[in-house]
């Protein structure tokens, strides 16, 4: 089940064209995450290697802005001086954080110094001080927190996600509740589905075929015997408990036809109603139209800077007409409510890469998430391969494997 590819709009991403570049400051962090895929091995960058790697992205990939992550990037020293030098290429910094570090004082700096917004990492999977054995729903008075943090300095927006796991799945719509009454100071929230590598099970070849030991890497465990959960699972039980959201686009799969590895949707709504989401032809219009007027594609935008205006296309997008006949009846019932202001806020699922049965990884096609390691573009969640083994490993059924050499 799930959405069907052809209703949806592939975003128009690349390699050297895509709006994001993903730079870690530091594998270094102040908490730990089961859905964490980095060691700490290298520890904090220098400013100069930093400022390197923007460059060469800013050369190589064509971005909108930087992913600035780690580790925890709110922990390095010279994050203000990264976010500044960033600002000045004229390309937007949002820092990915746990935000454990983040204080109203370092916000105004962080502002001052020209980031964005932030995407903020909250699940109940994370070994927080004083929050360990909370549920999702329970997390979102950490959520709140941050939210009316960066709300109260203003002109910045906050993106808020987490790993589903098979446990967690059912509290999606705890955490969509949330965000939906927060409409006018969240502007997002992506659903990341857990994956992992067992070691009970399989066995790891580097790209000589000589074996290697994969416990070193952080995303394996010894067993798993639960399902893992996948973004069409998580699309229709969304579909489900809200009616008024739907995606608008994809990112497909490098190996499978029919993998969605990328779901990305965006609805509108007051504070007090939810009346829709846009559709394909928004978000075409949309990419084209930022790639048309500023040379690049999109990833994040502010909902201060459209609001109402989004219902202009709704003569062309009929996902986008439907919210607004629902904004029209709610009109009716309501006059008062014309004067509220309306808000975007994106929902995006990733699913993350799934280890196929003759070893090859089903990767996210046109990956955002690419980052640099040896001078050349690598998927961030696969880096520490490269950086323990010397390149991408292949995972196979041990069982197989056996068979095979007798």
């Amino acid at each position: 089940m799930g959405p069907e590819k052809r209703e949806l709009y592939r975003l128009p991403w690349s390699m050297n064209d895509n709006p994001i570049a993903w730079l870690e400051l530091t594998d270094i962090c102040n908490i730990h995450c089961d859905g964490c895929y980095r060691q700490n091995v290298t520890g904090h960058k220098t400013l100069d290697q930093m400022k390197d790697e923007v460059d060469f992205f800013c050369q190589w990939r064509n971005p909108d802005n930087f992913s600035l992550a780690g580790g925890e990037p709110l922990i390095h020293p010279d994050v203000l001086e990264l976010v500044s030098y960033i600002a000045t290429r004229g390309v937007k910094p949002v820092i990915l954080t746990n935000a454990k570090a983040l204080t109203p004082e370092l916000l105004k700096d962080l502002k001052k110094a020209g980031v964005a917004g932030f995407t903020i990492h909250i699940d109940s999977h994370q070994e927080r001080p004083g929050w360990i054995g909370k549920s999702e729903s329970e997390l979102n008075e950490l959520r709140q927190k941050y939210a009316d943090m960066i709300a109260d300095e203003g002109g910045m927006y906050v993106i808020f996600n987490s790993t589903v796991y098979p446990s967690t799945f059912s509290e999606i719509p705890d955490v969509v509740r949330w965000g939906q009454a927060n409409i006018d100071r969240v502007h997002g929230m992506v659903f990341i589905t857990y994956r992992t590598a067992t070691l009970d099970d399989s066995v790891a070849m580097d790209a000589l075929d000589r074996d290697v030991d994969i416990s070193k890497l952080s995303y394996t465990r010894d067993s798993f015997d639960e399902e893992f959960v996948t973004s069409p699972q998580v699309y229709e039980l969304l579909r489900r408990e809200f009616p008024e959201y739907d995606a608008a686009a994809y990112l497909g799969g490098t190996v499978k036809h029919d993998s969605f590895k990328w779901l990305v949707g965006a609805q509108m709504g007051s504070r007090h109603k939810v009346y829709g989401s846009i559709g394909k032809r928004t978000m075409e219009l949309s990419q084209t139209g930022h790639h048309l007027w500023t040379g690049r594609y999109l990833a994040y935008l502010s909902a201060s800077k459209v609001g109402s205006k989004i219902f202009l296309l709704a003569p062309w997008d009929r996902t986008l007409r439907q919210a607004w006949k629902n904004r029209l009846a709610y009109l009716l019932r309501h006059p008062l409510s014309l004067f509220e202001r309306i808000y975007i806020q994106s929902i995006a699922v990733i699913q993350a890469p799934d280890i196929l049965p003759d070893g090859r990884a089903d990767m996210c096609d046109s990956c955002p998430d690419i980052t640099i390691y040896d001078g050349k573009f690598v998927n961030s969640c696969r880096m520490d391969e490269c950086r323990l083994f010397g390149g991408f490993v292949t995972v196979l059924d041990k069982d197989e494997v056996t068979a095979a050499k007798n």
